[in-house]
C-alpha cells in the first residue's frame, strides 16, 4: 500500500481503534524478571533496547581522577581551559585508558571559542558553581567532543539468512574465514528500490524530489562480535530492521577505527549561551552546548544548558554506547521555527537519554535519519513543548520511549509524509512504553511495526496499541530489559550521580607558556603571510607567480540532511544546524584544501537564492508557518525579532546584518590568504529579483519580509508565475532605500578589510543599468577614502555599462578588475552583448542569442584587446570552462 506521501486524515479515537484495535501486549514480565516475547510470522520481535548507554548498557562510568584544576580568568577563557585538555590529552593513559579530568573550579568562564575533546581518556569536570558561558556570534557548539571519521572496512562476510528478524543477535554469514570474537563489525542492509517501492516512498507529488534515493538508504550497525558457532554469529546488540533477502539481504563487514574516541565525558556543568536581550528571537549566538560524534563508551552527565539556540545534546551518527543522563535544558532563545530547539537528539546507535529535562523546546527528544538503534529515552520529561518528539529523520529504527512524559506537543512513531524534503516513513520497530503527552501518534509502516503499551494521551494511528490509558508492568521496559540481561544489580549504573569536589592536593593549571590546540575563533584567526594576492602591471600574482586555475561556483540552495546525500558543491554561507561537512555546513578548512588540490584558485561568492528548502517548489504563496527546512542558505542581514516574514520567521532589519554570515565570508578569506586562493565576493544576486516569482517571495528586499518600509510593489506584480523587479530594485530615488544600500555595500567593504586575497564585485547574473553600478562605485569610493582601504575592485557588468565606467576617469580609477563574464565574442567574432538594465537575467538573454558561444582564444582575444586599452587593471573571466581565471 502506498500512502506515504498521501495525506493522512485526522482520525478521532474512536475511529483510529477501529481501524486498528487493541492487542494483547508483544511481550510479558516472567515471574523471576525472565521476559518472553511474542514474535511474528518471520521471527520479529520487540527488540531488547537494554543495550543502549555507556558500556553497552548497564555499566557504570568510572570516577576519573582529576589531573588539573582550572581557575577562570578575566575576559576569554578558551585558550586557559583549551590547553589544560590538551596537556591531560598528551598524558599516558592508565590502565583502563583514562588520562585524567580536567576540572573547572567555581566561577564564571567565559568562552568565545570552542572546547574541543578530541583525545581518548579526557573528562570534562565542573565544581559546585561552575557556569561556562559562550561569548559571541559564533553558531557554535560550545563543548565538542569527536574523533576522527576514518572507518576502513577489511573483510566482507555475505549473510546466509535468507531472512534475520527484527530484535535478532544472531545472523549466519556464507564463510567465517578469518573472523574473530571482539572484532567491531558494520551489518549494511541496502536501500533498494523494491524496498523503497514496497514502504511506498518511490514516489512524489508534483516536481518536488521527495522520493527515497536508494544511494542514500543504506541501513547500517556497529557491532561486536560475541560468539561465533559453525556460520552463526552472536552480536553484542540486536538488529532492529529486518535484512530480507528479496530487499537485497545485507553483509557483515569488519573494520578498523583508529581516529574514534572512548572514554571521554563531561560532568557536573551549568553552560549559558549569551544573546541580545533586545530580540527574544535572536539567533547569533551558540546554537548547541555539547557535540558528540566519532565516539564511542562517553558520557555527559549532570549537565544544565540555557539559551542556547539548538540542541543541548547533539549525538552524531557515529556515536554509539552513550549515555546522556541528568541534563536539562532551560529558556532555549530562538526563532519559533523549524530545526531549533531540538533539545536532546540522536542520529547515533546505543545511546541512551535518562532523567532529561527540557524547557520550551520544539522538538525535544529525537532521533535522526537512519538512526539504527537501539537508542532509548528514559523517564525524560519536557514542559510547555511545542512541536513533537520522534524521529526527525527517515527510518529511524529501534527507538524507545520509556516513561516519557510530555506537557505539550506531540509524541509520534509515524510517517512524517513530505515534510522537509520528504522524511516519510520515520520511525520504524519503535515502541513507546508507559509514556504521556498530548496527543500519541503510532503508525503501521510497511515492512516493519511500531508499538504503544500503556500510553497515556489522545490517539492517532493504525500501529499495534496495547493496554492505553493504563499503567503496565513492568513499570519499565528497559529497565526490566536490562535486569533480565545482565541482573537486577546492573539498575545500579542508572542511579543518580554525586560529584565530590576535587581534592587540595590537585594540580593548579597555570597557562604560561602554553599553547592550544585549534582553540581560536574564526574571528581570531590570523593567518600566516606568504600567499597574498596583488595587483601588479596588469596581473593578479599570488605571491610572485601569476594567479591561474580555475574558478568554482558555490551551490545556490540545495543540500540534504542524510550522511549519503548526493553532492551539492560548496556555499560557505550554508548552514545545517549541528552537521558539518561539504552537503551541510562546509568546514572552510576542509574545503579549501579540497580547492588547492582540485586546482581551484578562485571561488565566487553571494548570497543564496531564498533561505530555506520548503521554496524549492518554487510556489509563491506565504508559508503556513515558521516550520523551516534545512540546509538554510544564510542571508547578509539579521532577523530582528519582529513580525512574521513570508517564511514564518521574523523579519528582516537590513540595517542589521547576519554576524554569521560575515563571519563566514572572513574565515574563507583568512584560509584564502593561507592557502593562495582567491574569494571573489559579489555583493548581491540579481537571481532574486528576476524570473521566477518564488526567487522574490522569502527575499529580505521585499516590503513585507523587513522592518524597513522599502518600497516595492505589493502585492508582487506576478505574471504567471514570473516577476520582473529588476527596475524597482535598482531605482534609486527614494533617499531611505539608498541609504540602505549604501549601508550594506560598506558593510561588505568593511567586512573584508585588510584581506588581501578578495576581489568584489556588484553581484552575480549582473545584467543591471549603468546608474546602479555608477552608485555602488562612488560608494566603494567614498569608503575607501574614508579608511584609506583600497581592496580590489572588479567591473562585472554588460559590455555597455562596463565601457561607460571605463570611459568615466572617475569611476575606472575605482575599478582595479575587469570581469569578463557578461559578454562575450565568439571565434567568428559575432558578438553577444546585450544591452545593461533592460529588466532581463542574462540566462534570459543567452535564450535570445542566435549566435554561437566563446572558446579559449576568443576569450584570450578579448583580453588582449582589454589589457591594451587599460594596462594597468586585469581581466578575469567566470565564463565557465572556456578560459582560466586570468585570460594571459
Amino acid at each position: 500500500m502506498k500512502f506515504a506521501f498521501r495525506l493522512l486524515p485526522l482520525l478521532s479515537l474512536s475511529l483510529t481503534f477501529a481501524l486498528a484495535k487493541q492487542v494483547d501486549p508483544f511481550l510479558k514480565a516472567e515471574k523471576g524478571g525472565v521476559i518472553t516475547y511474542k514474535a511474528g510470522e518471520r521471527g520479529d520481535r520487540i527488540p531488547d533496547f537494554s543495550a543502549a548507554g555507556y558500556g553497552g548498557g548497564g555499566v557504570s562510568w568510572p570516577d576519573v581522577p582529576a589531573a588539573l584544576l582550572v581557575a577562570p580568568v578575566a575576559g576569554d577563557n578558551t585558550t586557559n581551559i583549551q590547553s589544560a585538555i590538551d596537556h591531560v590529552s598528551g598524558q599516558k593513559p592508565d590502565q583502563n585508558g583514562f588520562r585524567g579530568a580536567v576540572v573547572l573550579a567555581k566561577g564564571r568562564f567565559e568562552v568565545a571559542g570552542q572546547l574541543k575533546i578530541t583525545t581518548s581518556g579526557v573528562v570534562l569536570r565542573g565544581s559546585e558553581g561552575t557556569v561556562v558561558v559562550a561569548t559571541g556570534t559564533d553558531r557554535r557548539a560550545l563543548i565538542r567532543i569527536a574523533g576522527v571519521m576514518d572507518r576502513k572496512a577489511k573483510t566482507d562476510f555475505g549473510v546466509a539468512d535468507a531472512y534475520v528478524p527484527v530484535g535478532a543477535l544472531t545472523l549466519r554469514v556464507q564463510s567465517v574465514g578469518g573472523l574473530q570474537v571482539g572484532e567491531e563489525v558494520v551489518i549494511a542492509r541496502p536501500g533498494t528500490k523494491e524496498w523503497i517501492a514496497a514502504v511506498g516512498m518511490d514516489v512524489s507529488p508534483g516536481r518536488q524530489q521527495f522520493a527515497w534515493k536508494p544511494a542514500a538508504m543504506r541501513l547500517t550497525w556497529t557491532r561486536h562480535v560475541v560468539a561465533i558457532d559453525g556460520d552463526k554469529v552472536t552480536l553484542d546488540a540486536p538488529l532492529t530492521t529486518s535484512l530480507d533477502e528479496k530487499f537485497g539481504g545485507g553483509t557483515l563487514t569488519t573494520v578498523t577505527w583508529p581516529g574514534r574516541i572512548s572514554q571521554v565525558g563531561v560532568e557536573n556543568l551549568r553552560l549559558e549561551s549569551t544573546f541580545d536581550a533586545a530580540n527574544p528571537l535572536d539567533e547569533q549566538h551558540a546554537w548547541e552546548a555539547i557535540n558528540l560524534d566519532n565516539v564511542r563508551d562517553a558520557w555527559v552527565a549532570n549537565v544544565t544548558a540555557a539559551h542556547f539556540a539548538g540542541s543541548v545534546i547533539n549525538l552524531g551518527a557515529q556515536a554509539s554506547r552513550v549515555t546522556v543522563q541528568d541534563c536539562t535544558s532551560l529558556a532555549p532563545v530562538s526563532e519559533l521555527g523549524g530545526y531549533r530547539r531540538h533539545t536532546f537528539t540522536t542520529t547515533g546507535t546505543q545511546t541512551l537519554f535518562l532523567r532529561c529535562r527540557a524547557e520550551d523546546g520544539r522538538n525535544d527528544f529525537t532521533t535522526g535519519y537512519m538512526a539504527g538503534g537501539p537508542n532509548v529515552f528514559l523517564e525524560c520529561s519536557a514542559l510547555r513543548s511545542t512541536g513533537f518528539s520522534g524521529s526527525v529523520g527517515s527510518w529511524s529504527s529501534g527507538i524507545l520511549f520509556d516513561n516519557v512524559a510530555l506537557d505539550g506537543g506531540t509524541l509520534e512513531l509515524n510517517n512524517r509524509e513530505t515534510w522537509n524534503q520528504g522524511v516519510g516513513w520515520a520511525a520504524a520497530n519503535s515502541m513507546l512504553w508507559q509514556c504521556s503527552a498530548p496527543t500519541v501518534i503510532n503508525r503501521m509502516p510497511p515492512t516493519a511495526q511500531n508499538w504503544a503499551d500503556g500510553v497515556w494521551g489522545q490517539f492517532l494511528g493504525d500501529g499495534w496499541w496495547s493496554q492505553v490509558n493504563e499503567f503496565v508492568h513492568p513499570d519499565s521496559l528497559y529497565r526490566a530489559q536490562l535486569a533480565a540481561r545482565l541482573g537486577a544489580k546492573a539498575a545500579d549504573a542508572l542511579e543518580l550521580r554525586k560529584y565530590a569536589e576535587a581534592g587540595a592536593g590537585i594540580e593548579r593549571w597555570n597557562t604560561s607558556g602554553s599553547s592550544a590546540k585549534g582553540s581560536a575563533t574564526a574571528e581570531g584567526r590570523v593567518p600566516p603571510q606568504g600567499k597574498e594576492l596583488k595587483l601588479k602591471n596588469g596581473l593578479l600574482l599570488i605571491g610572485d607567480a601569476p594567479l591561474a586555475g580555475r574558478e568554482t561556483d558555490i551551490a545556490w540552495w540545495r543540500g540534504y540532511l542524510y550522511e549519503n546525500g548526493e553532492p551539492t558543491g560548496p556555499a560557505i554561507t550554508r548552514f545545517t544546524p549541528g552537521k558539518s561537512g561539504p552537503i551541510f555546513t562546509d568546514d572552510l578548512d576542509e574545503l579549501t584544501d579540497h580547492m588547492v588540490k582540485a586546482g581551484q584558485t578562485v571561488l565566487r561568492q553571494h548570497y543564496g537564492l531564498w533561505y530555506e528548502r520548503r521554496r524549492m517548489d518554487h510556489e509563491r504563496m506565504r508559508r503556513p508557518d515558521g516550520d523551516v527546512w534545512p540546509p538554510f542558505y544564510e542571508q547578509p542581514f539579521a532577523r530582528s525579532g519582529q513580525g512574521k516574514a513570508w517564511d514564518g520567521l521574523s523579519r528582516y532589519d537590513l540595517t542589521k546584518y547576519n554576524p554569521w554570515y560575515f563571519m563566514r565570508l572572513r574565515e574563507f578569506a583568512g584560509l584564502a590568504r593561507e592557502k593562495g586562493l582567491v574569494l571573489v565576493n559579489e555583493m548581491y544576486f540579481q537571481h532574486n529579483i528576476i524570473e521566477a516569482g518564488a526567487h522574490w517571495v522569502d527575499g529580505p528586499w521585499r516590503p513585507t519580509n523587513n522592518i524597513n518600509g522599502t518600497h516595492f510593489t505589493e502585492p508582487p506584480p506576478f505574471n504567471g508565475d514570473t516577476i520582473k523587479m529588476a527596475d524597482e530594485f535598482y531605482n534609486l530615488a527614494d533617499p531611505a532605500y539608498r541609504a540602505l544600500h549604501r549601508g550594506y555595500i560598506r558593510q561588505c567593504l568593511a567586512n573584508l578589510a585588510g584581506e588581501p586575497n578578495v576581489i568584489h564585485t556588484l553581484s552575480a547574473e549582473n545584467s543591471g543599468p549603468l546608474s546602479f553600478m555608477q552608485f555602488w562605485l562612488d560608494v566603494v569610493a567614498e569608503w575607501e577614502k574614508e579608511t584609506g582601504q583600497h581592496p580590489l575592485i572588479a567591473l562585472s557588468a554588460c559590455k555597455d555599462v562596463q565601457d561607460a565606467i571605463l570611459a568615466d576617469p572617475k569611476r575606472a580609477a575605482v575599478v582595479d578588475v575587469i570581469d569578463l563574464t557578461y559578454w562575450f565574442r565568439t571565434e567568428r567574432g559575432e558578438e553577444f552583448a546585450p544591452a545593461g538594465g533592460q529588466s532581463l537575467a542574462p540566462r534570459q538573454q543567452l535564450r535570445l542569442w542566435k549566435g554561437g558561444r566563446p572558446n579559449r582564444s576568443s576569450i584570450t582575444r578579448m583580453a588582449e584587446e582589454y589589457r591594451a586599452k587599460f594596462p594597468g587593471k586585469a581581466v578575469i573571466t567566470g565564463l565557465g570552462e572556456a578560459g582560466n581565471v586570468q585570460p594571459r
